[in-house]
């Protein structure tokens, strides 16, 4: 089957293969709990060129949309054979795929394969972020009334994870949505629910905002720091967050990379209370509530849509390596085969 691949010593270096193996299903075996998908659309994020073929197996990609050919033994009658579904696992850029039930879902009716390729990495961090911060609970049913007054600050705004926690606090009325991207992205983020843009290229545009806005925001979303490009929001985020009557703050930070120190923080578990550093974790409850967050507002996910061969996938790292792409990069899979 194609697929795009890992290969080298370490499989950092990509490569697409018109041959390589399709994945040998077992129903009552390994993959009672999984299903098998040929896939239509597969999307990418920069993990897929940051992190070595030893943790993420050889075929690259997370994210994926498709219709399911093989069903587990364990999986029940909420799958079948024929439902176009989507979610993650390790290795969809490929035509053929395998899929733990537990972190899919299926494709709603008013959605394209395609929108849904792009929703599951970027808008589950996104979601999970917004969890973190006390802006939406687990189960969506936060009253919008409670997020009325509610101010979030989005920071990489106009890449996937930036645009998804957007749309997400604009689905739930969130009453101020700032953003800090760069000025020719302005309009864009504006467009996707952003009510005020900070550009980062201006410095003493963005020093003053932080000084004029110590205290006044119940929470940061950092997709920027640690992305590539040497940046650091980090420790001048917390600034900005809500203090109580003592002083003690109460306002939430959540950053999708950071410093070793902090990774340290993390994985030791001695975070500080209101600041954290996360990885998504994939179930179908969550691309589930995003579907229906995004649908409150007729949303939808922006994507530059490549072709799947050679050429495309060499365009497609090259734009995401520049870290200048908008929204999410997808692979039309079923087109190409």
């Amino acid at each position: 089957m194609k697929a795009a691949i890992r290969k080298g010593l370490l499989g950092y270096n990509l490569a697409f293969s018109k041959d390589f193996s399709q994945p040998t299903f077992s129903a009552g075996g390994q993959h009672k709990n999984d299903v098998l998908v040929k896939v239509n659309a597969a999307a990418i994020n920069p993990v897929d060129y940051k992190v070595p073929r030893a943790l993420l197996g050889p075929v690259i990609g997370l994210d994926f949309c498709g219709i399911i050919t093989e069903v587990g033994n364990n999986v029940g009658d909420s799958l079948k054979v024929g439902d176009a579904v989507f979610g993650t696992t390790q290795g969809s850029l490929a035509e053929y795929t395998i899929a733990q039930s537990s972190t899919i879902a299926k494709v709603p009716s008013d959605w394209t394969l395609i929108e849904c390729a792009a929703l599951p990495v970027a808008y589950q961090s996104a979601l999970q972020a917004l969890q973190r911060g006390n802006i939406v609970d687990k189960e969506g049913s936060s009253s919008d009334n409670q997020q009325k007054e509610k101010s979030v600050l989005v920071i990489g705004a106009s890449g996937g994870c930036g645009i998804a926690g957007i749309q997400l606090c604009k689905a739930i009325n969130v009453s101020r949505i700032a953003a800090i991207c760069s000025k020719k992205n302005e309009q864009l983020v504006k467009d996707m629910g952003a009510t005020e843009v900070v550009d980062y290229s201006d410095s003493n545009q963005l020093e003053s905002f932080f000084h004029d806005n110590s205290g006044k925001f119940d929470f940061v979303f950092d997709a920027a720091t640690n992305s590539g490009g040497g940046e650091d929001y980090w420790d001048k985020s917390i600034s900005l967050l809500v203090r109580d009557e003592k002083n003690a703050i109460v306002g939430k930070f959540a950053a999708l990379n950071g410093p070793a120190s902090k990774w340290t923080r993390s994985i030791l578990g001695f975070e500080k209370p209101y600041e954290s550093l996360f990885f998504m974790k994939s179930n179908s409850q969550d691309l589930e509530q995003i579907v229906s967050l995004l649908n409150r507002t007729k949303a939808r996910p922006l994507t530059n849509v490549m072709t799947f061969d050679e050429q495309g996938l060499a365009e497609a790292f090259k734009l995401l390596k520049s870290r200048r792409t908008k929204g999410k990069i997808v692979f039309d899979v079923s087109s190409s085969i």
